[in-house]
């Protein structure tokens, strides 16, 4: 017994120093990597004093440069025949298992270091980032906390000549070519005569990839928290690209800034190296989470995207026929029909007047498209590992419409001419079946209207094609059929697709101000198949006081008419007529802004002519400036800045701003203080429940839910469009501001329980008009005298 105790003890003894012997390890490795950063801070602030004279130094050189150089491009360019400019354009052989090989570059080393615990915060867009990275720069902790902003090469990129693309995955692929090393084999001609390389610029390197500036770039930005505005003005400063310096320091960052849609998207994570593992994930603005999901998780194509394909996939074939392989021939041959096929389906003759909307599954949609024997998942290899659609883009670039029919029409009237003098050597008797013939054979390919680029619709062809090839049980295909048609693939259980996110992390944290009704995300957590006791839900009271907020559901106008807005009677002139004297009242009380949001564009439009021609708009521009949601987004901020400036006017009261529900103005916007004193919402703003899409995924959660599931599920789409519209008002702790929700249907008990917590604690529910000026009246009265006081 005692010689056991000796052991035991001698064992506890072994433990407990391998235990220390780690802990000193550990202990050591994170006073080196403050050293580490400490002489990081030192080399950075160095930089930042020699910076200005090197980078005078360089533009020098640089300019120099580019006098001498672009003589010498032109020459090289100019030089090249139409037949060698094209070897960029012509597709390689393709080999099956290659795809790890085509960017090598993108392999990054597998580092054996001890991986820092990150916390990744995700948030809508990026706009909202940046206000985080504002707040972080309040706090004491901005000096040694290491923040990285994570976002696309369409974000980041500062090379003009690929910024220009647009489309992301053209970004993506100019990108990753301008990278490729030059130890190409040497191109020889059928003679085995060596071809002169001629310096194209789509070949050129990007003179912002150089490792030393991204090393520099990535270094600045652990030690200085940036923003993504600041991110791109540093690189273009250290000629640095942005994109590569904020992936290289997101494996010493402690905090990792990305939007949803980098979260949700198992390729979009793997695309940037992004490692959850045992990391914290904090899911912000978390009202979007489950669009994001469905947005990652669907892919339209429109009619004119596959036109654009079809044709330029023709020319193509039919002007580089002679110089593919036989291989890639038959691969290309087999994307033409099955786009062929596709646009019968999506745009079907004239002649068929049955031009609806359908939802079909995986399995009748190939049936109906005709493409059920065609294996189409080495057809999706086969376009991303050739590169064809960046190929086709450059393709539909280099050569319009136009001149291709013409080379195409000439081709043509060549063959018919060589064919016409043969046949005139042949007896008459055979001549006829053998023009019958020759018709047949030189059929000229069809022609459809091209309004987009091929190669970006390609890729959006090819992200079709991949979703089908996953022949998810939950997977839907919408097909919208006429000239504007459109198919779209569904996932009508995105949730499904979280569960790997929640298994990788070790905590995810759903947060949000707006996020009633909570069930939604109790099940969206519960999706990898976790007990509800891993589940904490938090409610945090509101920063504002109840007495700083009042909300007022109405149900009667001025007139005791009922205000019931269902899409049967939101039309009813006597109902507008109450919403215009409604909102004159209102704006005769309320000082400074009122932000009034109405359930679609074409409501809003409604609304305006009918209050603009009873001449309600004139009565209320004599006490407040009226102004409208723009439809166009590049119109929001000059629209706001006037809304801005009419409300801080002493002159007038204030201003009305009428908005959408779901719009521009609805999201990620704060109209504090005198900006939104009183924010209207008219009408219950429920999606169209006759929409294909909507009754699909209804009937979908009828089957597996079971209960009430698709109604509930139909009632939160339209409540948390309602609370994000309440939320942009009363944004810090001193705000204080008026609800009003106009129709009857706000003061039924689920719709109640459906609105923030803050907003309960002070509703007046099946209010009156009366009751409701009463109220209002002497709410400002009181926050008056507080602010006089």
């Amino acid at each position: 017994m005692d010689s056991n105790d000796w052991l035991q003890e001698e064992y506890e003894k072994i433990k407990k120093n391998q235990m220390l012997i780690t802990l000193q390890n550990k202990m050591d490795k994170i006073i080196q990597c403050k050293e580490n950063f400490e002489n990081m801070a030192k080399r950075v602030s160095k930089q930042k004093s020699n910076v200005n004279v090197k980078s005078t130094d360089n533009y020098c050189k640089s300019d120099r440069r580019k006098n001498s150089e672009p003589e010498l491009e032109k020459e090289n360019i100019e030089e090249q025949n139409d037949s060698e400019g094209d070897r960029d354009l012509i597709l390689e052989e393709f080999e099956e298992n290659a795809e790890s090989d085509i960017y090598p570059e993108e392999v990054e080393e597998i580092d054996n270091k001890d991986e820092i615990i990150k916390v990744y915060i995700s948030s809508r867009t990026h706009s909202q980032l940046s206000q985080f990275i504002g707040e972080i720069k309040r706090t004491i902790f901005k000096d040694v906390t290491r923040v990285v902003t994570l976002a696309s090469r369409q974000h980041y990129c500062i090379n003009s000549e690929v910024a220009k693309l647009k489309n992301v995955n053209l970004i993506n692929e100019r990108c990753l070519d301008m990278q490729k090393t030059k130890s190409k084999s040497t191109s020889t001609s059928d003679d085995g005569r060596v071809l002169k390389k001629s310096k194209l610029r789509a070949c050129t390197a990007c003179p912002y990839y150089n490792q030393n500036n991204i090393t520099k770039l990535k270094e600045r930005m652990l030690i200085e928290i940036m923003d993504m505005e600041d991110l791109v003005k540093c690189g273009k400063e250290l000629k640095a690209c942005p994109y590569y310096a904020s992936r290289m320091a997101m494996d010493d960052a402690e905090v990792v800034l990305i939007s949803h849609a980098g979260i949700v998207s198992s390729g979009a994570r793997s695309g940037i190296s992004l490692k959850l593992k045992d990391n914290i994930l904090i899911l912000d603005e978390a009202h979007g989470l489950s669009a994001a999901l469905e947005n990652a998780h669907s892919a339209p194509v429109t009619v004119k995207q596959l036109s654009s394909v079809k044709t330029y996939l023709q020319f193509y074939i039919n002007k580089y026929r002679a110089k593919l392989s036989s291989r890639n021939l038959l691969s290309l041959n087999q994307i033409s029909f099955v786009v062929g096929k596709l646009i019968s389906l999506a745009k079907p003759k004239e002649t068929e007047k049955n031009k609806e909307t359908t939802i079909l599954t995986l399995e009748d949609f190939v049936i109906k498209a005709e493409i059920d024997h065609m294996n189409l998942r080495p057809l999706v290899e086969f376009c991303r590992s050739t590169r064809l659609a960046p190929k086709l883009h450059g393709f539909s670039m280099r050569y319009s419409q136009q001149v291709l029919e013409e080379e195409e029409s000439k081709k043509i009237a060549v063959k018919k001419n060589s064919f016409q003098k043969f046949l005139s050597n042949i007896a008459k008797k055979k001549e006829l079946a053998t023009v019958e013939e020759t018709q047949t054979e030189t059929n000229p390919i069809v022609q459809f209207a091209t309004e987009t680029s091929a190669g970006s619709g390609l890729y959006a062809v090819l992200d079709f094609l991949e979703m089908l090839c996953a022949r998810s049980e939950n997977g839907r295909v919408l097909v919208q059929q006429g000239d504007s048609g459109l198919l779209k693939y569904l996932l009508l259980n995105p949730a499904e697709c979280f569960a790997d996110v929640l298994a990788q992390c070790r905590s995810v944290i759903v947060a949000g101000g707006t996020m009633e009704p909570i069930s939604e995300f109790k099940a969206l957590l519960s999706s990898n198949g976790r007990s509800d006791s891993k589940l904490n839900i938090v409610r945090c009271e509101h920063v504002v006081p109840p007495h700083n907020i009042l909300a007022v559901c109405l149900s009667r106008g001025p007139s005791n008419t009922v205000f019931n807005f269902s899409y049967e009677n939101r039309m009813s002139k006597e109902l507008l007529n109450e919403v215009g004297r409604t909102l004159r009242n209102v704006c005769s009380i309320v000082p400074g802004g009122v932000v009034c949001f109405l359930p679609s564009y074409s409501y809003e439009q409604t609304v305006y002519d009918h209050l603009k021609n009873n001449h309600i708009i004139d009565f209320i521009s004599k006490r407040k400036s009226v102004f409208r949601e723009p439809k166009s987004a590049a119109d929001v901020e000059q629209v706001l800045h006037k809304y801005s400036l009419a409300v801080k006017n002493k002159e007038k009261n204030g201003a009305l701003l009428l908005s959408v529900v779901g719009g521009k103005l609805s999201e990620g916007l704060n109209f504090s203080d005198d900006l939104g004193r009183c924010v209207i919402v008219v009408g219950m703003p429920y999606p169209n429940v006759k929409s294909p899409e909507l009754q699909e995924k209804m009937s979908y959660l009828n089957r597996t839910a079971g209960g009430n599931a698709a109604n509930i599920y139909y009632e939160s789409l339209c409540m948390k469009a309602v609370n994000q519209c309440i939320g942009r008002a009363v944004r810090h702790i001193n705000d204080y501001a008026t609800v009003l929700l106009i129709d009857e249907r706000y003061s039924r008990v689920q719709t109640i329980s459906a609105l923030p917590s803050f907003v309960q604690k002070s509703l007046i529910s099946n209010s009156s008009f009366g009751q409701m000026i009463g109220s209002m009246a002497k709410f400002f009265s009181r926050h008056k005298e507080i602010k006089t006081n």
